[in-house]
């Protein structure tokens, strides 16, 4: 049984009512605690946690906050922990979550908060453990991403402009790095540094997808030499 503490509502008479009947909520249909896993649901919760730690100022900030709001101790560690999707949020922590930070619970159809990076800080995240920085950058909101572990890139020059004009927002989902022929991806180059191409595999080689022919493949000839950061899933340009 979930027992949630602590203000949730306005009107005090109707905190006890209002609570336990969205935990039942939350712990019977898709959004229940246990389920919630990160990267196994839509949207991914983590990208959900690290939205509330944007909004409070820091993942220390956000448990001290619930840890209030629940009456019971939550530690920065666990909250780390919540934004790296290796453990599981429950559903009272999750309300508690919505309560000091004023991010709503997610669910399909509400749009979940991406971070806009630079082409350097993306660079950084070519280890699979690096955790993507929300605390300092600007949070764009995307729906019906489906699942991942995303991030947004302003893409810089032209060499995948048939895709993606110079100056549109790239979405990317760090958590599909398998290549598949003719997909784009952002990859870090050991030479190039952070790049937006299409994968060719015969020979392997990063492609430019463009109307300007200067543009030219990036030929890769050991697998050191690059690493796939991960898969565009969405283009964006405001008009």
């Amino acid at each position: 049984m979930i027992v949630c503490a602590g203000s949730i509502t306005a009107d005090s008479s109707d905190i006890r009512y209002d609570c336990k009947t969205r935990v039942a909520e939350l712990a019977t249909d898709w959004r229940s605690g246990q389920r919630y896993i990160t990267g196994m649901q839509i949207p991914p919760l983590s990208q959900w946690v690290r939205g509330a730690v944007a909004k409070v100022g820091s993942q220390a900030e956000l448990a001290r906050l619930i840890s209030k709001e629940l009456r019971r101790e939550i530690d920065r560690a666990a909250v780390n922990k919540m934004c790296l999707g290796t453990r599981a949020v429950g559903a009272d922590e999750m309300l508690a979550m919505e309560a000091v930070s004023g991010t709503p619970v997610p669910s399909p159809n509400v749009p979940a908060p991406v971070p806009l990076l630079s082409w350097v800080s993306a660079g950084k995240l070519s280890d699979a453990d690096s955790q993507i920085p929300v605390e300092d950058v600007p949070l764009l909101a995307f729906a019906d991403l489906g699942r991942g572990d995303f991030f947004a890139l302003k893409v810089v020059g032209d060499s995948m402009d048939r895709h993606s004009p110079e100056g549109s927002i790239i979405v990317v989902n760090r958590a599909e790095r398998e290549l598949l022929p003719d997909k784009p991806y952002v990859f870090w180059h050991r030479t190039m540094g952070t790049t937006y191409k299409l994968w060719q595999p015969k020979p392997p080689r990063l492609e430019p997808y463009s109307w300007n022919a200067a543009n030219k493949p990036i030929f890769v000839e050991r697998k050191r030499d690059f690493g796939v950061i991960g898969r565009v899933r969405r283009t964006v340009l405001d008009l």
